[in-house]
C-alpha cells in the first residue's frame, strides 16, 4: 500500500507519510483496550435484560399471549437489522466513526432508564400501559442499535486487524461472562425478593448503568480520517444497488443465505423459558439459573472460539454455532425434565457465541475496506425479515394449538439445511482473501 497523507483533525495528530498499516499497528493496544471494554460492558449490561430468560418473563406478568412474548426476540432482531442498510451509505462517507457511534449509542441505552422509572409506578397502576410502554422503548433501543452497527464494524475493521478480532470478542465474552455470572444471581436475588415489578426497574436500571459505562472508551479511540469516501448516491439507487452484491459477488451471496437459513434457529430459544414454565413449572429461582448457564456458556465459548475463528477462519466457528443450535432445540423436543432444559441453555449460549462470532466477523472478510458498511448491512439486512419473523411465526404455532414440538422441531429442520449450505457451498475468505482496494 502506498504511504498516504492525512488530514489534522481533532481526533488524531498529524501522521504525514505514515502508512495506515503502521498507524494502526502503533495504536493497536491503546484501541484494543478500548473496544474491549465495550466488548466486555455489552453483553454484561444485556444480560440483565436478557431477551431470552429475563424479558419473557416480565412479558409474561402482564400477559398469556404466546405472540407477545415472540414479539420480543421480533422486535429485538428487527430493530436491530433492517435499519442498518438504510445508514450504511451515509456511515461510508463519514471521515470518523467514532463520534457517530458515542451519540447514537447514547440514545440506544437511554430507554432502559426511562422504564427503569415507570416500571414501579405503571406495573402497579396500569400493567396494560407498561407492555405497551415496554415494547415502544425496546424498539427504541434495538432501533437506534440497528442505525449505530455499521459504523460499529467500520470502526472495529479499521483499527483492529482481521487475525486479532475473534479473540477480541472471545477474551470480551469470556470477562463479561464471569461477571455476568454475578448479575444473574443477583437478578435471581431481586425477582425473588421483590418479583413484579420492582425487580424489573432494577434489572433494566443496571442494563442502563454498565451499558453506559462500556461506550466512554469511544471518545478516545484513535481513528484515521476515511480520505477515500465513496461519493454521495441518492438513497433509492443505493437500496436498489446493494442487493446486487449478493449475485457479483457469490460467495458473499451464498454466505448470506446459509445465514438467512440459520437465522430460524432463533425460533426456539424465543420460548425456552416459557416452556420451562409451562411444562416443568419452573420457579423465578430457575429461570435466573437460566441465565446464569448462559452466561457460563458463553464465558467458556468466547475465548475458545474467538481464538478458532483467529486462527482456523470464521467459517468454522458459524459451522459450531449453526450445529449447536440444531442440537440445542433437539435437546428441548426430547426433553423429559427441567435438568435436561440446563442443558439446552448450555448449548444455545456456545451455539449463539459461535453463530455471533462467526456471522458477524465473515462479512468483513468479503467485503473490500471502503465498503465494509455495506457489506455487514447486506449481511445483517437481508436476516432481518427471517429474525423479526421467525419467533412471531412459533408464537402463531402455539396460539393454534400446534405445541412447542412444532417449533422445536422446524428450527431444527431449516438450521440444519442452513449448515447444510455452509458446509458445501461457502468458501472461507480467510483463505481466499478479498483484495485491499484501498491505496
Amino acid at each position: 500500500m502506498a504511504a498516504e497523507g492525512v488530514i489534522t483533525t481533532g481526533a488524531v495528530a498529524e501522521v504525514g507519510e505514515e502508512t495506515r498499516e503502521a498507524y494502526v499497528a502503533r495504536n493497536f493496544r491503546h484501541n484494543y483496550v478500548l473496544l474491549l471494554l465495550d466488548a466486555i460492558s455489552f453483553p454484561l449490561g444485556i444480560s440483565f435484560v436478557s431477551t431470552v430468560t429475563i424479558l419473557p418473563l416480565f412479558v409474561r406478568q402482564m400477559t398469556d399471549s404466546s405472540l407477545a412474548v415472540g414479539l420480543v426476540p421480533a422486535i429485538t432482531q428487527l430493530g436491530t437489522l433492517l435499519p442498518p442498510l438504510f445508514i450504511a451509505n451515509r456511515i461510508e462517507r463519514l471521515p470518523l466513526q467514532k463520534w457517530y457511534l458515542f451519540w447514537v449509542a447514547c440514545v440506544e441505552r437511554a430507554p432502559f432508564l426511562v422504564l427503569a422509572a415507570l416500571i414501579p409506578w405503571l406495573g402497579r397502576a396500569n400493567p396494560d400501559l407498561l407492555l405497551v410502554v415496554f415494547f415502544i422503548a425496546l424498539a427504541v433501543h434495538n432501533f437506534s442499535m440497528g442505525l449505530n452497527m455499521p459504523s460499529y464494524f467500520n470502526l472495529f475493521s479499521k483499527v483492529i486487524p482481521a487475525n486479532r478480532r475473534g479473540g477480541m470478542w472471545g477474551i470480551g465474552g469470556a470477562i463479561s461472562g464471569l461477571l455476568a455470572l454475578g448479575g444473574a444471581w443477583l437478578s435471581g436475588v431481586l425477582l425473588d425478593r421483590y418479583g413484579f415489578p420492582d425487580a424489573y426497574a432494577l434489572n433494566f436500571l443496571f442494563a442502563f448503568v454498565v451499558l453506559t459505562l462500556g461506550i466512554i472508551g469511544f471518545r478516545f479511540v484513535r481513528e484515521l480520517p476515511t480520505i477515500d469516501r465513496p461519493p454521495p448516491i441518492p438513497m433509492v439507487k443505493y437500496l436498489r444497488n446493494a442487493p446486487a452484491l449478493l449475485q457479483t459477488d457469490r460467495g458473499f451471496g451464498l454466505l448470506v443465505l446459509s445465514l438467512m437459513l440459520g437465522s430460524f434457529s432463533l425460533m426456539a430459544p424465543a420460548f425456552y423459558t416459557a416452556y420451562a414454565l409451562d411444562r416443568f413449572d419452573a420457579s423465578y429461582s430457575t429461570v435466573a439459573l437460566f441465565t446464569t448457564l448462559l452466561m457460563a456458556g458463553s464465558t467458556v465459548a468466547n475465548p475458545v472460539l474467538g481464538l478458532l475463528a483467529d486462527r482456523k477462519g470464521n467459517k468454522l466457528v458459524l459451522q459450531i454455532g449453526m450445529l449447536l443450535a440444531a442440537v440445542a432445540s433437539l435437546v428441548a423436543l426430547i426433553a423429559p425434565s427441567i435438568e435436561w432444559m440446563y442443558v439446552v441453555f448450555v448449548l444455545y449460549s456456545v451455539s449463539l457465541t459461535g453463530s455471533n462470532i462467526g456471522g458477524f466477523n465473515m462479512p468483513l472478510e468479503f467485503a473490500p475496506r471502503a465498503q465494509v458498511p455495506t457489506y455487514s448491512a447486506v449481511s445483517m439486512t437481508s436476516s432481518a425479515p427471517i429474525r423479526a419473523l421467525a419467533p412471531m411465526l412459533g408464537g402463531l404455532m402455539l396460539s393454534i394449538g400446534l405445541g412447542y414440538w412444532s417449533v422445536f422441531l422446524f428450527t431444527v429442520l431449516v438450521s440444519g439445511m442452513g449448515l447444510a449450505l455452509l458446509t458445501v457451498k461457502v468458501r472461507d475468505p480467510r483463505h481466499d482473501p478479498v483484495p485491499d482496494t484501498e491505496e
